[in-house]
């Protein structure tokens, strides 16, 4: 229900508040997977409010909104409000919706990391490399005009070029997305433990360390790998 207000409800409506010079900036953010907070910034927050409180009173959304309780995004850049609520409307399972905020995680990775492309020099030498197969797939999605993960990838590479930037920053984004997906902590953290797994295998074979996330090696004189 939380993800159909989103998609189908508050989504459209605030869209064309923005269009029309009404809304100049709007996003949310997630209590738990079901409780969704609205932030909007505009001129007029008492008619923000009371089309809002129309709204959850049409499709039954419980929750009042009170106009003092209107804070600005947290992020003002349009397009991430939009990438996050057209990625909902695209993964309305679970593995699907998890899978999407695994491609968002990466394309942050590759975007802060060049070495991680497949064609950079790190590919070469059997280093750590982005997985082909979830790669292909998320290029096929990069190579089209519309998709969700093209904007995405758009709004990193404007920030990386930004005076100032800060790779963090872009991770900060990608816990903004998990959160509006609708992720609970322990989903998050499986993507990330998913992620991080995936890029510490060679090329062409195992990971350097088995059981590497549950312990460190004994100190001791390093040899020659058998």
């Amino acid at each position: 229900m939380a993800d159909a207000f989103v998609t189908r409800g508050v989504g459209p409506l605030l869209r064309g508040l923005r269009s029309a010079g009404e809304l100049s900036g709007w996003s949310f953010t997630r209590e738990s997977p079901r409780v969704v907070n609205l932030h909007l910034l505009g001129d007029d927050p008492r008619l923000l409010a009371a089309r809002l409180a129309g709204l959850c009173a049409a499709v039954g959304a419980r929750g009042p909104v009170y106009a003092p309780e209107l804070a600005g995004p947290p992020d003002r850049d349009p397009r991430l409000v939009d990438v996050a609520v057209d990625l909902i409307g695209m993964t309305p399972g679970r593995q699907a919706r998890l899978s999407a905020a695994a491609d968002v995680a990466m394309v942050a990775a590759v975007h802060n990391c060049p070495a991680l492309r497949p064609d950079g020099g790190a590919a070469g030498r059997g280093d750590v490399v982005v997985p082909a197969a979830r790669w292909s797939r998320i290029a096929a999605a990069l190579a089209t005009e519309r998709h969700p993960l093209t904007c995405w990838s758009r709004v990193l590479e404007a920030r990386r070029r930004a005076p100032g930037y800060h790779g963090t920053a872009a991770f900060d984004l990608v816990h903004l997305l998990h959160n509006q997906l609708g992720l609970s902590p322990g989903d998050e953290q499986r993507v990330h433990v998913g992620l991080i797994r995936s890029l510490s295998r060679r090329a062409g074979g195992p990971r350097r360390a088995p059981r590497w996330h549950q312990g460190v090696l004994r100190p001791g004189t390093v040899g020659p790998k058998s």
